[in-house]
C-alpha cells in the first residue's frame, strides 16, 4: 500500500491534483483521436504487389450507424456507394449494375409495429435484403422483416438461388435460430429451427443469443450449408421429402459451446464450399483462415500478427484468396503462400467482400482447385497477449467514439491538455 499512499500524499495539492487529470485527459484524447484515424473510412490501398483485374464489392457493417455497400476499383477507388442501410453485411453482384444487399437498420420505438415498441426493449431492428440498380440506386426487390432489439438479431447474410427458373432466397435468420426460404412473393417455402435439433442451453430466453446462425449458402440442390457460429461448427442441411430436414455435421463439435472453442473452429464467419468438397472458413476468434478437407484442416493462413477478427474468405479463380479483416479495417487478397499481394483499408468494419466476375455475376469462392500449400508456412504468425489486449481494446474505443466527433479536434485537445499538464507540473515543482 506505500506506493499508493506515496501517490495520494503527492496528489494532495491543487496544483498537483490538476496536473494528474490534465495528464489522464491529454493520453485519452490522443488515444481517441488516434483511433479516430486509424479507423478513417476513405479507402486506401495500402500493397499493390499484385493488382486485381475486376472491382471488389465491399459490405460495411460501421462502428456507429455508418454502414455502408462499395465498390472499389482495383486502385481503391469508390466507384459505386450505397448509404441507405445503416449496417451492410452481405453483398452480391447479380449482373450488370445489380448489387443484392442485407443488412439492418435500428429503429426508434415509433417507427416499430407494436409488438416490439411495447416490448420493454427500447427500439426495433428492421432486417432487409433488397436488390440495387447501381445506376439509379434505385430498390427494385426488397423483404425484411422487424425483430427485437439489435445487437445479435441482424440479418448477416442471405443466398439467392433459383428452383425450375424461378428465384429463392435463403436466410440466416439469427434473431430467431433459424434458416427459411421465400419465393420472389415473400411466401415461406421451407424452414428449419435449430431448437427442432438441438436442445437450447438451460437458462437461454428466447431473446437470448443461442446458436448466432451467421451465414447460409446453397451448395447443390436441396442441400444447405449453415454457420452456427457458438457453436464452433458448420453444418449442412439436407431437405427431403415433404420438407423433411437431416442437418449433417461438417466441421466442429456440433454443440453449444459457451466458454470457448471446442476446437477446430473458434466463432467463425461465412464457410465457403470449395472444389473436392473442401470447406474455406474465416475462423474468426482464431485470426486466421483455414482449409478443411474432409474436417481436417489442410492449408492455413493468418495469425493475431497479420489478420485480426476476419469475417469473410473466398477462393478467387487465380487461386488467391480473397479476406476481411475486419478489426484491421481492410480487405487482402493473400497468394497460395499466406502472403499478402493487395490489400485496401476500408475503414467502417467491413464484413463481406466479393471480386465481380467477368460476366458480372456470382458470389463468393469459385469453384477451383485449392490453394497451393507446398510452400507455406504452417506456423501461422502470432503475437503477444499484449499486443491482442492493446488491439481489442482499440477496437472497443472505435465503437464507443460517437460519430460526430473530429479527429483533428481531438488530437488539438490533446496538445492543448498536454500543455496544461506541463504547465501544471512546473507550478507544484516550484
Amino acid at each position: 500500500m506505500r506506493p499508493f499512499s506515496r501517490l495520494r500524499r503527492r496528489l494532495e495539492t491543487p496544483s498537483r491534483r490538476r496536473a494528474a487529470v490534465f495528464a489522464a485527459l491529454c493520453l485519452v484524447l490522443s488515444a481517441l483521436a488516434l483511433v479516430g484515424f486509424v479507423s478513417a473510412s476513405t479507402p486506401t490501398v495500402t500493397v499493390a504487389e499484385d493488382l486485381p483485374e475486376r472491382n471488389t464489392l465491399v459490405g460495411l457493417q460501421g462502428y456507429h450507424d455508418e454502414g455502408r455497400a462499395l465498390e472499389l476499383a482495383p486502385n481503391g477507388t469508390v466507384v459505386w456507394e450505397y448509404t441507405t442501410v445503416e449496417n451492410v453485411f452481405d453483398v452480391e453482384a447479380l449482373g450488370p449494375s445489380r448489387v443484392q444487399i442485407a443488412g439492418a437498420d435500428a429503429l426508434p420505438d415509433e417507427q416499430c409495429p407494436s409488438r416490439y415498441r411495447d416490448d420493454g426493449t427500447p427500439g426495433c431492428v428492421h432486417n432487409t435484403v433488397r436488390i440495387v440498380n447501381q445506376t439509379t440506386n434505385e430498390t427494385r426487390w426488397q423483404y425484411g422483416w422487424y425483430d427485437v432489439e439489435r445487437h445479435e438479431h441482424e440479418l448477416h447474410d442471405v443466398d439467392r438461388y433459383t428452383v425450375d427458373g424461378e428465384a429463392r432466397w435463403v436466410f440466416a435468420d439469427m434473431g430467431n435460430d433459424r434458416v427459411f426460404a421465400v419465393n420472389r412473393s415473400g411466401v415461406v417455402q421451407w424452414q428449419w429451427n435449430a431448437n427442432s435439433t438441438y436442445d437450447p442451453p438451460p437458462g437461454m430466453g428466447p431473446e437470448d443469443d443461442w446458436t448466432h446462425l451467421n451465414d447460409v449458402d446453397r451448395v447443390s440442390e436441396n442441400r444447405f450449408q449453415v454457420s452456427l457460429r457458438n457453436f464452433d461448427t458448420v453444418v449442412e442441411l439436407r431437405i427431403g421429402a415433404n420438407d423433411s430436414i437431416r442437418v449433417e455435421p461438417l466441421v466442429g463439435p456440433n454443440r453449444y459451446t459457451p466458454n470457448g472453442s471446442a476446437g477446430p473452429l473458434d466463432r467463425q464467419h461465412n464457410p465457403d464450399r470449395l472444389a473436392d468438397g473442401h470447406l474455406l472458413v474465416a475462423d474468426s476468434e482464431n485470426d486466421r483462415i483455414v482449409e478443411f478437407e474432409n474436417g481436417t484442416p489442410v492449408w492455413t493462413a493468418g495469425g493475431s500478427a497479420r489478420l485480426d477478427w476476419p469475417r469473410d474468405a473466398d477462393r478467387l479463380k487465380s487461386g488467391n484468396t480473397l479476406v476481411v479483416d475486419s478489426y484491421n479495417d481492410r480487405i487482402v487478397e493473400l497468394d497460395g503462400t499466406g502472403e499478402i499481394v493487395w490489400a485496401v483499408e476500408t475503414g467502417k468494419l467491413p464484413y463481406d467482400a466479393d471480386r465481380i466476375p467477368r460476366d458480372g455475376s456470382g458470389e463468393g469462392s469459385r469453384d477451383e482447385p485449392t490453394a497451393d500449400a507446398a510452400g507455406f508456412d504452417g506456423g501461422t504468425n502470432e503475437t503477444s497477449s499484449l499486443r491482442d489486449a492493446l488491439a481489442y481494446g482499440l477496437t472497443l474505443l472505435r465503437y464507443s467514439i460517437p460519430g460526430w466527433v473530429d479527429t483533428w479536434g481531438l488530437l488539438a485537445g490533446g496538445v492543448l491538455c498536454g500543455l496544461g499538464a506541463v504547465v501544471e507540473t512546473w507550478r507544484w515543482r516550484r
